[in-house]
Parts: structure tokens; C-alpha cells; sequence
């Protein structure tokens, strides 16, 4: 009987996606550390030789649900602003929209935060390559390219200052914002708060950080 390429292709990305989104739930709750390759494949009804057939080891495994879930995340952003909206909008503007995505991880999709906590510390503890890490990074280009454009219009509209290097700018944002919502999800902060709910914190974190991107002089 001849192969169906297609089917074939489609079940293949089936039991990816069943891999990834079980991997992304485990890893969350858990740890990466904690869970093991073979937890993940029972989670997703799919057998360890097809895991290692599509992943080879946890480093690849966890590297590509990072890239998707962030693929995810930033498609979802992007698909929820109106494309004029979205290219009218300036500089200052545009770091306004990731700080509030931010937040609403936080409020609405812990679980990614808490993955990326996790993540970080993990790939530096692998060591991780910038070829392996390439798959990622990827998925992040389109948003450095949009800062990009954003930056450089800045210089004349003045929405945000360019004192700074643009990667310095951009870096410092992105990670800043990001990081505190990692520790106020996961609970690491010094605070008086027997709530847990940190969401007016982070509301200050995007207030400073919008006052540090416009400049001393804005």
C-alpha cells in the first residue's frame, strides 16, 4: 500500500504538538530538572522512540517549546492589534504594548512564565549552543525588527530616547519586564503581600520602565 505523505506529515505534527504542549504543562508545574523525558511522552500519549525520533534529547525538547510557546504568545499579541494600529504607533508605544502583554501573562498564562524562569537557568546549566538555541531566536527576530523600526523613527519623533545603544535599550526592557513577572509568578520577591497577587507591582515595574525609555529630558 502506497504512503499517504500527507497523513503521515499530519500525524507527525500532531504528536510534536502533543509533546510540546504536554513538555510546557509538566515543566511549568514541576521544574525541568524534575521531569523526566519519559513523563513527558506518557503525557502525551506518545511513545519515548517517537519523542527521541523528533527531539533526540530534553534540551532539544525544552528549546522547542520555548519557541513555540513564545511563537504563541507573540502571534496572539500581534494578531489582537490592528495592522495600521499596530504600524501607527510609535516607539514609546510599542514598549507600553509588550509591558501590558507581560501582564496579562501574568494574570492569564502563569504557567508560561514560570516555564521561562525555568528556562533560562536551564539552558545555561546545559550549556546550550548558539545552533541549538538558533530555533528560538528565530522566533524572536520579528519583534527585534519592529523595535528596530520603532527606534529609528524615535530618533525623529523623540518618543523615546537614543542616547542609548538600540540592543541596550531594547535589552533592558524586554528583560527587565519579563524577569520580574518570572519572579513575582513564581513568588521570589521580598514582599508584604499575603495575597500573592503582584499585579500592581508589575504595574509600577512598566510605569519605571516607560519613564527610563522616554529619557531625563521627556
Amino acid at each position: 500500500m502506497a504512503r499517504n505523505i500527507a497523513r503521515d506529515e499530519r500525524e507527525a505534527e500532531r504528536r510534536k504538538k502533543q509533546l510540546l504542549e504536554a513538555g510546557l504543562d509538566l515543566f511549568s508545574r514541576h521544574g525541568i530538572e524534575a521531569v523526566s523525558l519519559q513523563m513527558v511522552a506518557e503525557t502525551a500519549d506518545v511513545g519515548i522512540a517517537t519523542l527521541y525520533k523528533y527531539y533526540q534529547n530534553k534540551l532539544n525538547l525544552v528549546i522547542a517549546i520555548s519557541a513555540d510557546m513564545w511563537e504563541t504568545v507573540w502571534k496572539e499579541v500581534l494578531q489582537a492589534v490592528d495592522p495600521e494600529d499596530l504600524e501607527s504607533r510609535n516607539a514609546y508605544q510599542l514598549v507600553e504594548l509588550y509591558c501590558d502583554s507581560i501582564i496579562r501573562l501574568y494574570e492569564e498564562r502563569p504557567e508560561v512564565l514560570r516555564f521561562s524562569a525555568n528556562y533560562k537557568s536551564y539552558i545555561c546549566r546545559e550549556g546550550a549552543s548558539e545552533e541549538q538555541l538558533a530555533v528560538q531566536l528565530d522566533v524572536l527576530k520579528p519583534i527585534g525588527m519592529l523595535f528596530h523600526r520603532k527606534y529609528e523613527a524615535a530618533k525623529a519623533d523623540g518618543s523615546i530616547r537614543t542616547d542609548l545603544p538600540e540592543e541596550e535599550l531594547f535589552t533592558t526592557i524586554t528583560l527587565t519586564m519579563l524577569g520580574m513577572a518570572e519572579r513575582y509568578v513564581q513568588g521570589l520577591v521580598w514582599a508584604n503581600n499575603r495575597t500573592g497577587d503582584y499585579w500592581k507591582e508589575l504595574s509600577h515595574v512598566k510605569d519605571m520602565l516607560l519613564a527610563w525609555a522616554r529619557g531625563p529630558s521627556k
